[in-house]
């Protein structure tokens, strides 16, 4: 049995909330995605939770403080009442990954969810300009529901690693629905621009509406910095397709 702490912040009860799961994967598009969420609508920090089975690490801030591996639970209450789960880290090893799913679900019906968001990234490994956003979910008739805004369904069987697939599991188990969301990313840079995909859908699906300004800046500024690597990589070859010059074969032998 995998050990947690809980750390209660304050009491708080919401009730019919979405737990939303926005721990770090592909291109970090759940966690923004999650933490868009938190800070548009003032979310509030009720409870910490710690797992022996985290990274036996802490981080060192830029003051000199450190923090530690953990999994923050968010309350919101308008525009509707959402539990939003934000970490720094999942479980290392697969029995962990298990009981951190089914310990976030757990604890997000003890403070009165009922239906089960998760959210995270697609790889496919190259760069897109609208990102398309694939889904999973527990039932057909939400299948049929995500279908008619769009979300893709894999057919070539593969599946969702970690957190974001094993808490619609124990949604399952727990009788209640869940929706897996996950936005077409490279899968090796931070995808603002996925998370805002994401969070389109979801929108849509829940009748609400989200300022989208901050991923927006967000996903702006990625673009230029790709564009300059771009531009670096572009010159380097040609720097390297270049014959050498009388002035560079003196230095040769």
């Amino acid at each position: 049995m995998i050990k947690f702490i809980k750390r209660k912040i304050k009491d708080i009860k919401l009730e019919n909330a979405l737990l939303i799961e926005g721990l770090p994967g592909i291109g970090h598009v759940g966690r923004l995605a999650a933490e868009h969420l938190v800070h548009e609508f003032n979310g509030e920090k009720f409870l910490e939770l710690y797992c022996y089975d985290f990274p036996p690490q802490v981080l060192v801030k830029d003051d000199g403080t450190i923090e530690y591996m953990k999994a923050d639970f968010y309350a919101i209450k308008e525009p509707k009442h959402m539990i939003v789960v934000l970490g720094n880290t999942q479980a290392l090893t697969p029995v962990g990954q298990y009981h951190l799913a089914e310990e976030i679900v757990k604890l997000g019906i003890e403070h009165g969810a009922n239906f089960v968001y998760t959210f995270g990234g697609f790889g496919i490994g190259k760069l897109v300009k609208e990102a398309k956003v694939y889904g999973a979910t527990t039932s057909k008739e939400l299948a049929e529901k995500l279908k008619e805004h769009g979300v893709i369904f894999r057919n070539d069987g593969g599946g969702i690693v970690g957190a974001a697939g094993l808490m619609l599991l124990f949604a399952d188990l727990n009788n209640i629905p869940g929706i897996c969301l996950m936005g077409e990313t490279p899968g090796y840079l931070i995808d603002p621009n996925a998370a805002k995909a994401v969070l389109e859908k979801f929108s849509k699906l829940e009748n609400i509406e989200i300022n989208m300004e901050e991923l927006e800046k967000r996903a702006k500024s990625m673009e230029q910095f790709i564009e300059r690597i771009k531009k670096f990589e572009e010159e380097t070859l040609k720097a390297l397709q270049k014959p050498p010059s009388d002035e560079d074969l003196r230095y040769i032998g």
